[in-house]
């Protein structure tokens, strides 16, 4: 306390207390490391304190001059000074609870007018009488066995049980740095050190990057010394976690009745490099745990693509041997994995002759992305076109193996020739239509001829069958050329909304003569509530008088049933469609026939052109339908799917 302090005449007590020897008084206080008052005996009244005694109750020393020893320590009595023997205590503080303490009083002068007392907090007290020393070292100990625990959890758990026991804190929690962003997350085990905040700015890491202690009075620099102030902790430690220019955390310690210990920061040192270890341990394994799932992964992956690729995979040593293959593999070359395992290559894949070279080349770590398309035998001798790729397995520039890709483009192969033959066929379809018109207008010319001609001969004459067989070529011919004409011709609709089931039934009422004459008996049947569909009227009376007049024909040796069932279908989702099936009992159509059934020139007739069922699917298609066939002795059945109208 300043003289200019002592000497305020508005405060009466210490006006009373004016002696000489104040000087004496404030030197003697100063020189305790322990919190210490001088106080009058006769009023007992505070008269002096020292820096460690603010610090420990948080009064300041204008306050302290107006109270009486007893304010603050309710316990004493004037008796204490003469028993002479240390007092146990509760000492009361400024907006703090009351903290135990050790008092130990001495007489200061001969007349006994002036008594000395000095503070020791308990929990300092035991300190220094060697309980502390024994939790210290027992709790050293155990420090280095924090990272056997199983987990990061336990292991903290047990780490700041640790740090409670030796630095007597109840404040006690964790900041690690979060992955995903720059902060710093709270960690802590009890509600006590819910004080502190649960994130902290990554900022603070940098403010906090040596030990520090805070205690009040002192500038606030970091939110965990605000969240002290706000708590009214009597002091607040950290120390970072990590190297020093890696750092990934924080050991926060702090207490609200004790003082820190004067060993604190060499203990916080400890601790810091004890708790370091233990989460750079589990971090370790959690990052280790993590890369074995990876690696468990993408091996699964890996696993699951060689399983069911479609390709085949063959895994090669470095001495050309077989090491496994995958089921396309074993389908592609007819052999068993176990049967192929370390076999050599070229007596598993025989066929291309630069096999063995692109091999050697592999070995050299020049892959080979495409041998060309090459024809490899499989185990039976039997060949099929392949395109193999070669790639080597190096690690650390050092070659491991060889993979071999094999895929069979045996279907591709079809396929382009399929696109060959097709090519070919518009090609012809274009040089037909072409013929087909041109010749026309001879064939008529013919027709007209053999008719002028067979007019002008007598009834009798015998050149008139011959003339007509003529006029009946001419006549086939003719329809021929129409129907190659139609086959050739671009589809142009003009679709209108039609009925189907009355559709269906006026062709039929038309056809009625004709089944009558054959001994054939037409049955018709359509769903209550069809939709309506989209369609251009001629070309589907096409499509149908093509299927009644095929199944006619079918049954016109022996008669039998024509059966037309119209139903709506829902066999394709979001698409509501209407079935129309026309069936016969006749003979059936050949196997050999009926997966052709719908190329251009496929007839079971002697007189028949084979381009009516071929332009009966065009306009199917073009209708954006679709039509089946299910044949069998003894009968057929047509299944001709159109989309319904919009909105039905």
């Amino acid at each position: 306390m300043s003289d200019a302090n002592f000497n305020n005449p508005l405060n009466p007590a210490i006006s009373r207390l004016r002696i000489p020897g104040i000087q004496e008084f404030s030197f003697l206080l100063n020189a305790f490391s322990e919190a210490a008052i001088v106080l009058d005996l006769r009023t007992l009244f505070i008269y002096q304190s020292n820096p460690a005694f603010i610090q420990l109750t948080a009064f300041s020393q204008i306050e302290l001059a107006g109270l009486s020893v007893v304010d603050i320590l309710p316990d004493f009595s004037q008796e204490f000074f003469i028993s002479g023997e240390p007092l146990t205590a509760s000492l009361m503080r400024r907006k703090r609870n009351p903290i135990p303490v050790i008092v130990q009083g001495t007489i200061l002068n001969a007349e006994r007018t002036w008594g000395l007392l000095t503070f020791i907090p308990e929990a300092k007290h035991a300190e220094s009488q060697g309980a502390w020393q024994s939790d210290l070292f027992s709790g050293l100990m155990d420090l280095a066995t924090i990272r056997e625990e199983p987990d990061l959890e336990k292991s903290l758990l047990k780490g700041f049980g640790i740090t409670k026991l030796i630095t007597r804190a109840k404040k006690i929690c964790i900041y690690k740095a979060d992955s995903q962003q720059p902060r710093l997350i709270r960690i802590s085990f009890d509600k006590q050190s819910e004080i502190f905040p649960e994130i902290l700015p990554s900022s603070d890491l940098v403010q906090l990057s040596t030990a520090s202690m805070w205690i009040p009075g002192r500038k606030v620099v970091a939110e965990v010394q605000r969240a002290a102030l706000v708590a009214n902790l009597s002091y607040v430690a950290t120390i970072p976690l990590g190297q020093k220019n890696a750092l990934f955390g924080l050991l926060v310690v702090g207490d609200q009745e004790g003082q820190p210990s004067e060993r604190l920061e060499n203990i916080l040192y400890v601790l810091s490099a004890h708790l370091t270890a233990a989460l750079q341990h589990f971090i370790l394994i959690d990052n280790l745990r993590k890369e074995v799932q990876n690696q468990k992964l993408t091996a699964d992956i890996r696993g699951t693509v060689f399983e069911h690729s479609q390709e085949g995979i063959l895994f090669i040593s470095r001495e050309l041997h077989i090491l496994e293959i995958n089921p396309a593999a074993e389908w592609m070359l007819q052999y068993a994995a176990w049967e192929v395992k370390n076999q050599p290559v070229a007596n598993v894949i025989i066929g291309p002759d630069r096999m063995m070279t692109v091999l050697e080349s592999c070995l050299q770590g020049i892959p080979t992305h495409n041998m060309g398309n090459v024809s490899v035998h499989r185990r039976n001798g039997q060949s099929f076109p392949a395109h193999i790729q070669v790639i080597p397995v190096m690690k650390e520039k050092e070659l491991i193996g060889i993979v071999m890709f094999i895929r069979d483009i045996s279907e591709h192969e079809q396929i382009r020739l399929r696109s060959q033959q097709l090519e070919q066929r518009a090609l012809l379809g274009e040089f037909t239509a072409i013929f087909a018109h041109e010749v026309r207008n001879p064939i008529n010319n013919i027709s007209t001829g053999l008719q002028l001609i067979s007019a002008r001969l007598p009834e009798e004459d015998v050149n008139l069958d011959v003339l007509n067989r003529m006029l009946g070529d001419c006549t086939r011919l003719d329809h021929l050329m129409e129907s190659i004409l139609a086959f050739s011709k671009p589809q142009e609709l003009r679709l209108e909304k039609i009925e189907i089931d009355k559709f269906l039934q006026r062709i039929l009422d038309r056809w009625r003569p004709r089944l009558a004459r054959v001994n054939v008996q037409p049955f018709f049947s359509a769903a209550q509530d069809l939709p309506s569909i989209n369609g251009d009227p001629r070309a589907l009376e096409q499509v149908f008088t093509n299927l009644i007049s095929n199944a006619i024909d079918a049954m016109s040796q022996n008669g039998g049933t024509l059966a037309v069932h119209v139903n709506p279908d829902h066999s394709l989702p979001n698409r509501p469609q209407v079935e129309v099936s026309v069936s016969d009992n006749g003979p059936g159509i050949p196997d050999e026939i009926k997966e052709r059934m719908f190329e251009p020139f496929v007839t079971t007739k002697s007189h028949g052109t084979g381009l009516g069922l071929a332009i009966t699917k065009r306009i199917i298609t073009a209708h954006q339908g679709n039509i089946t066939v299910k044949s069998f002795p003894g009968g057929t059945i047509f299944h001709v799917y159109l989309p319904a109208s919009s909105g039905e």
